[in-house]
């Protein structure tokens, strides 16, 4: 299998409903990693031929009905750094990957799956929406109480007016899956409250609407090779700079 028929995503948000959706049709194991441009190619091609990571649906589904898991693969670049990371993810049934990488537990939430600072996990759905449970991802422990502190120091700074614009715009770019929206809008009644305590001019105080629901992303037609030949122009400009 050629490696043109792997992806390479460059957006986060993108790359956080890939991954929930790999999750959501029963790919609960994971191994994350990275290669490094050099090497991405024949990485590419190891897994496919051993881990058959670039069947087609009909394929997919044979191997169900034999009772076999599945993987799929994730690459992403978000950083523009050069070196590609890679998601393995495997559903239910026998697979070599089970046997020959350390799969974590995506349902877990000591081994959930990360994005920068967000993590997806399972949360109760609300009974008027059918009760259950649903995935999302939303913002870490430690990511959210930074934010929270943030805040909380911007009501007290003498230049909070001139400040919070900025502050808001950066909260608002925040993917907006169900439950980092519950968490943008309790920051931000965080900061309200902080607001008036510091007696603060709630006219100064200009927030927007509830954060949006993050729109389903189309697929980035961007392969590997096409990344592969963007890294080397990158290093050959590079070389004739210095």
């Amino acid at each position: 299998m050629r490696p043109t028929t792997f992806f390479v995503i460059r957006y986060k948000t993108l790359l956080m409903q890939r991954l929930l959706d790999a999750v959501r049709h029963g790919y609960h194991h994971y191994t994350s990693g990275q290669v490094p441009a050099e090497k991405a190619l024949a990485f590419c091609q190891k897994f496919a031929e051993r881990y058959d990571v670039a069947l087609n649906r009909d394929q997919r589904a044979y191997r169900k009905r034999l009772g076999k898991g599945n993987a799929r693969l994730v690459l992403a670049d978000l950083a523009k750094s050069g070196v590609l990371h890679w998601f393995l993810l495997v559903s239910e049934g026998d697979h070599p990957a089970r046997q020959q990488e350390p799969l974590r537990d995506a349902l877990d939430s000591s081994t959930r799956i990360r994005v920068d600072d967000y993590e997806l996990l399972r949360l109760p759905r609300d009974r008027k929406h059918g009760g259950g449970v649903r995935l999302t991802w939303r913002m870490t422990n430690q990511r959210f109480d930074t934010w929270r502190a943030a805040m909380r120091q911007l009501a007290r700074s003498s230049r909070a007016e001139q400040e919070v614009p900025a502050v808001i715009l950066s909260l608002f770019k925040t993917p907006g899956f169900s439950a980092t929206r519950v968490q943008v809008g309790k920051l931000v009644a965080g900061l309200t409250g902080e607001w008036e305590r510091a007696g603060r001019d709630p006219a100064a105080l200009v927030l927007p609407p509830a954060l949006p629901y993050v729109r389903r992303v189309a697929d980035d037609d961007y392969t590997v090779i096409d990344w592969f030949k963007d890294q080397e122009e990158k290093k050959h400009g590079q070389s004739e700079a210095a």
